[in-house]
C-alpha cells in the first residue's frame, strides 16, 4: 500500500462492515483483519488467508499459511493430541544434549537407508 503517511494512518483506522455482519480492519501494511460470527482472519494484501480462528463447538480452530513458520520459547513447546503429524519434503530433529523416543508400542523406522551412528 503506498500514499502519504497520514492516507496510511486513514487505512489503517478505516474499518467496513458489509450486509454479512462482516467487520473488516485494514491494516498499513495492504493486510486486513476479518471478523464475522464465529472465525476471525488475517489475509494479506492479494486476500490470500494467513491466518484463522474458527470458533467450532469442539473449541477453536488454528489455521496458519506462511512462507516460514518459527516458534520460539524460553522454557517448553509441548503438542499434546491423539494424533500427531508432521510432513515434509525434508524433515530433521536434532538436540544439542539428549534426543529421545518413547513408545509403549512398537516403534518403526522405514526409510530407503537407515543410518545409525
Amino acid at each position: 500500500m503506498s500514499g502519504s503517511p497520514k492516507q496510511k494512518l486513514e487505512a489503517e483506522a478505516r474499518e467496513e462492515t458489509t450486509a454479512a455482519e462482516e467487520k473488516e480492519l485494514y491494516l498499513s501494511d495492504g493486510r486486513r483483519v476479518v471478523v464475522r460470527d464465529q472465525l476471525v482472519e488475517i489475509r494479506s494484501e492479494s486476500g490470500m488467508v494467513e491466518v484463522r480462528i474458527q470458533m467450532t463447538e469442539q473449541g477453536p480452530v488454528l489455521q496458519m499459511e506462511s512462507v516460514r513458520m518459527k516458534i520460539a520459547a524460553s522454557e517448553a513447546v509441548e503438542i499434546a493430541a491423539p494424533k500427531v503429524a508432521i510432513t515434509g519434503n525434508a524433515v530433521e530433529v536434532s538436540g544439542e544434549d539428549e534426543v529421545s523416543v518413547d513408545s509403549n508400542g512398537d516403534v518403526r523406522v522405514v526409510g530407503k537407508m537407515i543410518f545409525l551412528n
